[in-house]
C-alpha cells in the first residue's frame, strides 16, 4: 500500500472514529445513569441532520438551525423517556431495550412520511475547503467532526465533574437508592440523561451530515456502530468509548484500503469481536460509570 493511501486511510479512520465515538457517548450517558440500552440513539443523530437540512433550506442560518434542531431532538428524547421508558421502568433491561427499538422504528416511519426516502446533505460548515496533504485529502468538514467530538468529551467531563447537576447524575449512576434518600430524584435524572443523549446525537447528526449525508433509514446502522464503539471500549468509561470508536474507525478505514469493496465491514467487525471476546468488559478497566 502506498504511503499516500495509508495516510488517507488514517485520516478517514480518525474521522470515522470520531463519528462512532460521538454516537457511543450518547449511549454511555443513558446507560450510565439509567442502565437502559437506548437502541434509538441513532435516530437522534438522523433527526439532528434532517431537521438542520430542512431549516437551512427554509433560509435559517446554519448555527441557529443546529440550535433549533438540538432543541427539537432533545424534546424527542424527553418523549421517549416520559412516555415509554418511565412507565415501563420496572421491566427488565432487555424489555426496555426492545421498547427503544420500537421507538426507533416509529421515528423511522414518521421520518419517511415527512421527508421521503431521498438522501440529503449540507455543505461544509462555513464553506471550509478541503486540504491536500502529501497525496491525501482532508475534507473540509472533517476538522469540524473531530472538534465536535473533542468538545463533547470535554463538556461531559466538566459537566459530570464540576457541576451540581452533573454530580447528581453521577450519584444516581453509582447509588440510586442512596441518591434518592438525600432528595435526588432518579426519575428526573433519567429524564435529563435521555435529553442530554438526544442533544449529543443531534449535534453529531448536524455535524456529520456534510460528510455522510442523511436519510430516514440511517439511524439503526449508526446505532450499531455506536454500540460497537461503546462495548469494545467499555460502556462504563467515557474514554473507553472514545478508544472503541477510534479503533472501529481506523480498522474500517485500513481494511478498506487492503480488501475489496464490501469486505472491510466484515474484517472490522471480526477484529472488534475478537477484542470483545477477549475482554468482555472492554479495553479499559472498569470503575465508576460516570467519570470523576
Amino acid at each position: 500500500m502506498e504511503a499516500s493511501t495509508v495516510l488517507q486511510s488514517l485520516i478517514s479512520g480518525l474521522t470515522l472514529g470520531c463519528i462512532y465515538a460521538a454516537l457511543g457517548l450518547g449511549l454511555y450517558v443513558v446507560y450510565g445513569v439509567t442502565r437502559v440500552l437506548n437502541l434509538a440513539q441513532g435516530e437522534f443523530v438522523m433527526l439532528g441532520g434532517m431537521i438542520t437540512v430542512s431549516l437551512t433550506a427554509f433560509g435559517v442560518p446554519l448555527f441557529p438551525a443546529i440550535f433549533l434542531a438540538v432543541f427539537i431532538v432533545s424534546l424527542t428524547g424527553a418523549i421517549l423517556y416520559l412516555f415509554i421508558i418511565y412507565p415501563a421502568r420496572h421491566a427488565s433491561g432487555s424489555t426496555l431495550a426492545f421498547l427503544t427499538v420500537g421507538f426507533a422504528f416509529a421515528v423511522e416511519g414518521l421520518t419517511l412520511l415527512v421527508w421521503g426516502w431521498e438522501y440529503r446533505t449540507l455543505t461544509a460548515f462555513l464553506g471550509s475547503p478541503s486540504i491536500h496533504l502529501w497525496g491525501a485529502t482532508i475534507f473540509g468538514q472533517a476538522p469540524w467532526v473531530v472538534g465536535m467530538t473533542v468538545l463533547m468529551v470535554a463538556g461531559l467531563y466538566y459537566f459530570f465533574g464540576r457541576t451540581m447537576l452533573g454530580r447528581a447524575l453521577r450519584a444516581c449512576a453509582d447509588e440510586p437508592l442512596g441518591a434518592q434518600t438525600i432528595g435526588i430524584s432518579p426519575a428526573r435524572m433519567g429524564l435529563l440523561a435521555f435529553v442530554i443523549a438526544a442533544a449529543l446525537g443531534a449535534v453529531a447528526g448536524a455535524t456529520i451530515t456534510p460528510l455522510t449525508m442523511t436519510a430516514y433509514n440511517v439511524g439503526i446502522p449508526l446505532t450499531i456502530k455506536g454500540l460497537l464503539a461503546a462495548f469494545v471500549g467499555g460502556m462504563h468509561r467515557a474514554e473507553g468509548v472514545i478508544v472503541g470508536g477510534l479503533l472501529l474507525g481506523l480498522t474500517e478505514a485500513l481494511s478498506a484500503g487492503l480488501m475489496p469493496s464490501g469486505y472491510h465491514d466484515a474484517i472490522a467487525l471480526s477484529i472488534l469481536l475478537a477484542v470483545f471476546l477477549a475482554r468482555p468488559r472492554g479495553l479499559l478497566p472498569a470503575h465508576a460509570n460516570i467519570e470523576d
